[in-house]
């Protein structure tokens, strides 16, 4: 390791290499601190088996520079990456707050806290997807605390650069992905959306809330794989009979088979959280819980303060069409129906009711130009200000002052008579009247 360590110093020569934070399936992270910006940061380095490969190696490079470029308040942010031969290396900020799964393990999370972490992490994920980048592999290794208490989503990327496009490749045995928290288009092969994040997020925090997983394993990987595809996960009021119905059904939903059926972002997961959790919880639940959890996911948030939710369950400033997710652009979040939350889960294959034709939960593998309208004012469907029949009335009333103004004007410039019977006419003889301008006259 020594050796090892001393080629990891030769290529970060800015930084002090310190002692191993941690070591799993994609590598091993160490400590490290620049000395001229006095900043300490973790050093993840990939497999070096892995690493060897060209391929990998180019998806890295790809990957690194798209990831160093994302900013988010619950996003890591990666500050230098190196590739070399069979050297990955990449340099991001320290979390010595530990991850969600040593918290959840250790003093573990009220119902509230649990939601409010999966906040946190909608809003570093759906950055992430406005950028065109996925996740895909969402669990409570990869969720850390920040030394604020602030949660911040790593190892974005890290998937596709040791699976390809296949995040289920395997090698020597080893399925790339972890198989608890696998979507199902992952297993099948599919093409893979946001929705795929929002279902590993969603499992996450069916385990947070239950205390176990949404399917078990049984000691065998590929059966685990097969229910993750194919069948209904078990419904959380079931094990779980505490967790609030509203906040369930969103759970639920977010863990649907057919990626059509679930939220279609994962900024439209968190609102439905938010919602559902004002509605269990009241407002301003997310401030009593103290998780910080506002940076960045102001449209999330937003329910939870009181002025994001009307009485019939919809957001604030929305009309009834964005609700039912008629014309909403994505980052507006559909409920399962004004004011009438499922409380049952939804079996795969089968579709939620109001939802059919919906483009907020079919997932857009392209990210095209709808993900523009996310961070819009939210101004866009109240009507605009009646403005034409006051304009009329104002003309209506100007043509009246100026028709009063004309009819007291005009006799006093003008005065028509008669001819006299004995003088001679005004011009001509044959004319019978004459207008004479009043100034200056004689009677």
């Amino acid at each position: 390791m020594q050796a090892e360590r001393q080629r990891i110093a030769d290529a970060l020569p800015a930084y002090d290499i310190g002692e191993v934070l941690g070591q799993g399936g994609w590598g091993v992270v160490l400590a490290g601190h620049h000395r001229q910006l006095d900043r300490s940061v973790a050093i993840k380095q990939l497999p070096t088996a892995t690493a060897a490969d060209v391929a990998v190696r180019r998806r890295f490079t790809a990957e690194a520079r798209v990831l160093a470029s994302l900013d988010h308040p619950h996003v890591v942010p990666v500050y230098d990456f190196v590739e070399r031969e069979d050297l990955c290396l990449l340099v991001m900020e320290q979390l010595p707050g530990g991850t969600v799964r040593d918290r959840a393990t250790t003093t573990g999370f009220p119902a509230t806290g649990a939601v409010a972490v999966c906040l946190a992490c909608a809003a570093g994920l759906n950055a992430a997807h406005v950028r065109g980048v996925l996740h895909r592999d969402v669990k409570p290794e990869n969720m850390l605390f920040a030394a604020s208490g602030a949660v911040k989503v790593t190892d974005f990327g890290i998937a596709k650069v040791l699976g390809g496009p296949d995040t289920m490749l395997t090698r020597a045995g080893d399925v790339v992905g972890t198989p608890s928290y696998v979507a199902p288009e992952q297993v099948r092969g599919g093409e893979l959306s946001p929705a795929t994040d929002v279902y590993g997020l969603a499992t996450m925090l069916y385990e947070l809330l239950a205390g176990r997983l949404p399917f078990t394993a049984d000691g065998d990987v590929m059966s685990l794989l097969f229910k993750h595809a194919y069948e209904a996960p078990i419904p959380l009021p079931d094990v779980a009979p505490d967790v609030p119905a509203d906040v369930a059904a969103v759970v639920m939903r977010g863990l649907a088979t057919d990626p059509a059926e679930r939220y279609g972002t994962a900024e439209a997961f968190g609102v439905a959280l938010a919602e559902a959790g004002t509605r269990a919880w009241g407002a301003h639940w997310l401030s009593a819980d103290g998780m910080p959890v506002v940076l960045g996911a102001e449209r999330i948030v937003a329910p939870t303060r009181g002025t994001g939710l009307t009485p019939g369950g919809a957001p604030a400033g929305t009309t009834g069409a964005r609700q039912e997710g008629a014309t909403a652009a994505p980052a507006v979040t559909p409920g399962p129906g004004p004011g009438t939350p499922r409380t049952d889960p939804v079996a795969p294959g089968a579709r939620v009711p109001g939802t059919a034709g919906r483009g907020d939960t079919g997932h857009d593998d392209r990210y095209d130009d709808r993900y523009d309208d996310r961070y819009d004012d939210g101004d866009d469907d109240e009507a605009p200000p009646r403005r034409r029949p006051a304009v009329v009335a104002a003309v209506v009333l100007l043509v009246l002052l100026l028709a009063a103004l004309a009819v007291w004007l005009l006799p006093r410039v003008f005065t028509v008579y008669g001819a006299p019977a004995d003088g001679p006419a005004c011009g001509r003889p044959t004319a019978a009247v004459c207008a004479v301008s009043t100034t200056g006259s004689d009677s």
